[in-house]
């Protein structure tokens, strides 16, 4: 059997995506054994990961700071944070693992969950890892049999579930939070009006200097500024909106996937094909044989 070992960029940003535009989030359950060398190399992710020591023990380094785990300990790894994972013993670790976009937690950037809180507990260095304690791990449990079981509305109910389980941690660790100025009033106008424009015209060439128009400041300006907002920079937000959209316009019957790609904005179906095989893990027509099957 062939060693796994994660797909890096040259900056160790990890390269598989976790999760669909429709639901981001991606639970593993992973065996150190099957890795080289027992070992998943150092790497990093947009996304937020809980990690929970199912089998065996586990060493985690993450950033400057290293946690080893026995059976039953659980790990939270914050977004954009290197982290090494090795095994520990000679019992061979099984790691339940929950990969998912913060963004399933505070829906639009502009939202005072996100303000307030998430942003906040991501721009925390001290908070780059945090272990959690036993009766949050249960719940991570329950969360793995409701994904694995996948009956109706467990999306809602996974996302809910999180939602508490982040409450409970940072609310316990706000204290801890970067000193940040509060976002003003007129950032977050700033941000509905680049926000609303991108969802109003995503279907048309959107250029760059239109977008910073609107705000009145430079292009890269508007770009460091958005950024600085959400996370994401315009291309990616825009790309994943048009990916969005057109799940939903695979979904009628009407449109073939060529109209589907320039009906959203992509100047080619090869475009729209890679952009969405990038955050739904299949191709537009593999996507649309699955809603004519029902496994959608």
């Amino acid at each position: 059997m062939q060693s796994i070992k994660v797909r890096t960029d040259q900056n160790r940003k990890e390269l598989q995506q976790h999760g669909t535009v429709q639901f981001p989030l991606k639970i593993n359950h992973d065996h150190l054994n099957d890795y080289f060398e027992r070992y998943v190399c150092c790497h990093w992710h947009e996304e937020l990961e809980i990690a929970v020591i199912i089998r065996g023990k586990a060493c985690y380094q993450v950033k400057d700071h290293t946690f080893n785990l026995n059976p039953g300990d659980g790990l939270v790894i914050n977004s954009r944070i290197p982290h090494t994972i090795m095994a520990a013993g000679e019992e061979e670790p099984v790691i339940l693992t929950i990969i998912f976009s913060p963004s399933l937690l505070y829906g639009t950037p502009a939202s005072s969950i996100y303000q307030n809180l998430l942003s906040p507990y991501m721009n925390t260095p001290e908070l780059a890892g945090m272990l959690i304690p036993e009766s949050d791990v249960t719940v991570v449990k329950e969360i793995d049999a409701l994904y694995q079981e996948a009956s109706f509305g467990a999306e809602l109910r996974i996302k809910g579930m999180l939602c508490n389980l982040f409450y409970e941690l940072l609310s316990r660790r706000r204290y801890m939070f970067s000193p940040a100025k509060a976002t003003s009033e007129e950032s977050l106008s700033r941000l509905k009006i680049l926000l609303d424009t991108i969802h109003e015209n995503y279907a048309e060439q959107l250029p760059l200097s239109e977008l910073a128009s609107k705000i009145s400041v430079s292009k890269e300006g508007c770009c460091r500024f958005f950024k600085s907002m959400t996370g994401k920079t315009i291309s990616q937000y825009l790309e994943e909106y048009r990916v969005s959209q057109g799940i939903l316009l695979l979904q009628e019957d009407k449109y073939s996937i060529m109209q589907v790609s320039y009906l959203v904005g992509f100047g080619n179906p090869g475009r729209f094909s890679a952009a969405f095989a990038r955050r739904m893990n299949c191709t537009p027509s593999q996507y649309r044989k699955k809603i004519n099957a029902g496994t959608v």
